[in-house]
This record gives C-alpha cells, sequence and structure tokens, in this order.
C-alpha cells in the first residue's frame, strides 16, 4: 500500500512560517536561536483503504517546551484542541503531528560537523530520529477499519552562506528539497501503521528498526509503527510555487541571527 498525505498551500504556509520562526527569532528569553518547534494537523481522512489524508489546518504548540534540540509537547494541549476541532466538524479530523530540525554551519553530529547543505543530504539529517520514531510507540491516531495508523511530518532548517536552488525538487516521494534565498528546507512526511510486535513480519520489523530502534527492546503486546510507502502531494511544489521567489537572506548562529528583507538583499537578476 501506498500511502497518501496531501498538503494545501495555507498549512504549507503555516508550517513554513512556523518553521522560520522558531529559527530566526529567539524565543521564551531563550539565548539561543535556531530551536526545534512543533504543531498539529488538522484536515479530512478518507475511511477506506489506502490511506489517504488532506492537511489542511495547523495549530503550532505555544505552549511546547523548546529547545535547541527537542521540542515537548503538552498533552493537555492536543486534549483541548481535539475537543475544539471536534466541534468545527468534518474538515477538521486530527491528522498527526509536526516538528523540525534546525541545523547550523559548523554544528557537530556525531563525530562530524555540518559543512554545508551537503551533509544534511548526505547523511540524511532530514529524517526523522530514532526519538522522533519513539515518540509514535502505542500511538495511533487513526483508525481505518481494523487497522490502525498515524502520520508526521519534519521540516529540516538550514541558512546557507548564499542563495542555491539547484538541488531543489523531489528527493524521494515522501521528501521535498525547496529554498527561499539562502535559506534551505526539506519537508517529509511518513504514514506509519501501527501492529503487535507479535504480529508483525520480519520485513515489518526490519522497517521498524530503520530509524535505529531495536525491536528487542519492546513488548509483544506493543503496538509499533511501521512505515508504510508514502506520497506526499502538495500544488506548491509539482506548479514551482515557492521556486526562485524574490526573498532576504538569513545569517544563524546559536547565538542570534539576522534576517535583512529581499528589497535590500536580493540582487538574483532572475528572482521573481
Amino acid at each position: 500500500m501506498t500511502a497518501v498525505v496531501k498538503i494545501n498551500k495555507s498549512a504549507l504556509f503555516e508550517l513554513v512560517m512556523a518553521a522560520l520562526e522558531a529559527y530566526a527569532i529567539k524565543h521564551d528569553k531563550q539565548k539561543l536561536v535556531a530551536i526545534e518547534t512543533g504543531a498539529h494537523l488538522w484536515g479530512s481522512i478518507n475511511r477506506q483503504l489506502p490511506f489517504k489524508c488532506n492537511i489542511e489546518h495547523v495549530s503550532v504548540e505555544t505552549s511546547a517546551k523548546r529547545a535547541r534540540g527537542s521540542v515537548r509537547w503538552n498533552p493537555s494541549s492536543l486534549e483541548l484542541k481535539k475537543d475544539i476541532a471536534s466541534a468545527f466538524g468534518d474538515g477538521f479530523n486530527y491528522i498527526g503531528s509536526f516538528h523540525t530540525h534546525p541545523w547550523l554551519k559548523n554544528e557537530l553530529y556525531g563525530d562530524k560537523k555540518i559543512e554545508g547543505p551537503e551533509s544534511i543530504r548526505k547523511d540524511k539529517l532530514f529524517d526523522f530520529s530514532s526519538s522522533d520514531h519513539k515518540c509514535e510507540i502505542n500511538s495511533p491516531e487513526i483508525t481505518i477499519g481494523k487497522r490502525k495508523f498515524s502520520v508526521a511530518l519534519v521540516m529540516t532548517v538550514y541558512s546557507m552562506e548564499r542563495a542555491n536552488d539547484l538541488k531543489d525538487g523531489e528527493i524521494d516521494s515522501h521528501i521535498e528539497e525547496f529554498s527561499l534565498g539562502n535559506v534551505k528546507l526539506w519537508l517529509q512526511g511518513r504514514v506509519f501503521e501501527h501492529k503487535l510486535l507479535n504480529l508483525c513480519s520480519d520485513a515489518e520489523l526490519k522497517a521498524f528498526e530503520s530509524y535505529g530502534l531495536k525491536v528487542s527492546n519492546f513488548k509483544g503486546t506493543d503496538l509499533l509503527p511501521i512505515p508504510v510507502n508514502t506520497t506526499i502531494e502538495c500544488k506548491s511544489f509539482t506548479d514551482l510555487d515557492l521556486y526562485l521567489k524574490k526573498f532576504g537572506r538569513l545569517t544563524a548562529e546559536e547565538t542570534g541571527a539576522e534576517y535583512l528583507n529581499s528589497s535590500k538583499a536580493e540582487t538574483r537578476l532572475f528572482a521573481w
């Protein structure tokens, strides 16, 4: 089965706004920028297989505890928002979660450091981490027939030394790379089907472990999130809505960031 996650332009706009604000602006009296942020996703869900959902609304988690390398949601916030969504009816179903991976020039990861966007591509730092995947365990949110699913999006952000759009486009059916000025972004989406460990096939257990978790650390009664082949559909990408758009320049390091708007910084003759 290939699952389809559709994202409308309004939702993409809100995701990019949340990601760049957390990347460039200091929050909550913090001394650092480039912090992670998170949001919840809302929209419509097909009630038959194959899995298909439409992300139409985004609610940023302003109550979340955000740091350079993590974001932690307040469970009470989601409980409240689910009831609000229920009152609004069809088209406001809870779909899943969104969070960001902010990276900075020369930032260390393992025994390596970020040299540029090529480091992020080479080591797939736009992928879900083992901690991200662990959050999905025993947490299905969508039931279709007898099958249970969850949906997650992650947006990776990196401020380059200069604008470079050459690599923009689809990396995989569920990963899109795009740019705004010198800011490089990757959006990845994944649908997970939740299955009891005891009932998973060897192929499903191998897929579960692809994010760095070990099956041996879990019980047979745990619901494991098995990654499903996923396709992201967003007209903003296929119609090249954001390609070569005029945009400013963002310079960022851990202790601060400076943004120069497009009227002052955009010098590309072909930007529109």
